[in-house]
């Protein structure tokens, strides 16, 4: 096999990709907290206006919560999906907004364009066009409440600010959909590049197997035949016994080899534990959420699935199992819940002890038990980038005991 220059390129040209994302995002939480200059003409109100000495510390107050609050969210709080923690930051961003005009004397918009921002960017999609909706309309009453304008002058002022405001906030949703949409492409991305390694080991391991398998095996049939026709007593005898005990020996590291290139996928695992539980007459659901994760954890969630669905078909009776795969606090869960008979597991069982063997391996841990009611839950939970690689299992999948 030649090794072309692109080839040689290509981890180089990932690794440039990969470093131009990060500085991407850190330059993105940056520009985000720079629209704290939205805030200037309430800054300006220090220069401009006569504040009481009280007063001004009051705002001045007020401003560093508002900033702080802001740039917590920008650093830290964004990563944070939770529906509670975006609440809490638009509240408290949208009082000081109005802390802020009342104790400035300024009736701007501009105090209630953050927390519309953070509400859009936050927010799932219906809470958050509702809480926009709402925000804007605050920001505008507030900002033409005590003017005195006339009435044709305030209609003027609500058509022109109203959509400024609702666009400024499904700008942020956008932005959000966005930067979802990329962190899915860069998982997918790194999919099927493992993908595409995962696919060579198995081409490896078929030629490797079709043909060192093939030819050693020829060679221990040969020397099994020599050795009935030429007695050990015989000269040459000793020798072609020895052969035969290499070849065998060479056969069975063939084997083992190939069965480490053979390491499970989760897409393969999933497809054969469906396919057995149809032809068992068993309901399959499958939720996947967890992306991209090591070659290692995605083994032992192989093995998971595997031995989950193997004791489902052969102990549980059971009419329908679901198998849920998903993220949680940096780890990955996997569930095989069934509504067959429960009961407890024997933890004598290979399979089981192999498995947890295997995910003690990694830092995980393994829970299985029969539920309250009826059925028996086998739940697996392994670190995102296991380190240590799974051995081969010691029960065969589904598929292959059907």
């Amino acid at each position: 096999m030649s090794l072309r220059p692109e080839s040689l390129e290509a981890p180089s040209a990932r690794r440039y990709a990969l470093r131009a994302m990060r500085w991407a995002a850190r330059l993105v939480r940056v520009f985000a907290l720079a629209w704290l200059v939205l805030l200037w003409p309430v800054v300006a109100a220090f220069t401009h206006r006569q504040l009481p000495p009280l007063r001004t510390a009051a705002l001045i107050g007020a401003l560093a919560i508002y900033g702080g609050g802001y740039a917590f969210y920008c650093l830290w709080g964004y990563r944070s999906r939770t529906q509670s923690l975006v609440a809490l930051e638009v509240a408290g961003l949208s009082f000081l907004a109005l802390a802020i005009n009342e104790l400035s004397g300024l009736k701007t918009p501009n105090p209630f364009l953050i927390p519309i921002m953070v509400a859009g960017f936050g927010f799932h999609a219906r809470t958050g066009i509702a809480v926009i909706g709402g925000l804007s309309v605050i920001s505008v009453a507030d900002s033409l409440t005590g003017v005195g304008l006339p009435a044709r002058e305030a209609a003027v002022e609500v058509v022109v600010l109203l959509p400024q405001m609702l666009l400024w906030g499904l700008g942020a949703m956008g932005l959000r959909y966005l930067l979802d949409v990329l962190s899915e492409l860069r998982a997918a991305r790194q999919q099927v590049a493992r993908l595409a390694v995962e696919e060579e080991r198995a081409r490896i391991s078929r030629d490797l197997h079709d043909l060192l398998g093939h030819s050693l095996s020829l060679i221990t049939l040969k020397g099994e035949l020599a050795s009935r026709l030429i007695p050990a007593s015989e000269p040459g005898g000793s020798e072609v016994r020895e052969m035969l005990q290499l070849a065998r020996e060479a056969l069975r590291q063939v084997r083992e080899a190939v069965s480490g290139y053979r390491q499970p996928t989760l897409a393969t695992e999933i497809t054969a534990a469906r396919t057995a539980l149809r032809a068992a007459g068993i309901g399959c659901d499958v939720e996947q959420s967890v992306g991209a994760v090591s070659r290692e954890t995605e083994a032992v969630l192989g093995w998971a699935i595997r031995e989950g669905v193997t004791n489902v078909i052969r102990h549980s009776g059971a009419a329908h199992c679901s198998i849920v795969l998903v993220r949680e606090n940096g780890k990955v869960r996997a569930d095989i819940v069934d509504d067959g008979a429960g009961g407890v597991l024997s933890a004598d069982g290979s399979g089981l002890r192999g498995l947890k063997e295997r995910v003690d391996a990694i830092g995980g841990h393994v829970r299985a038990g029969g539920m309250v009611a009826r059925g028996f839950r086998l739940t697996v939970m392994a670190p995102v980038d296991g380190s240590i690689p799974a051995e081969e299992p010691t029960e065969p999948s589904p598929a292959g005991r059907l």
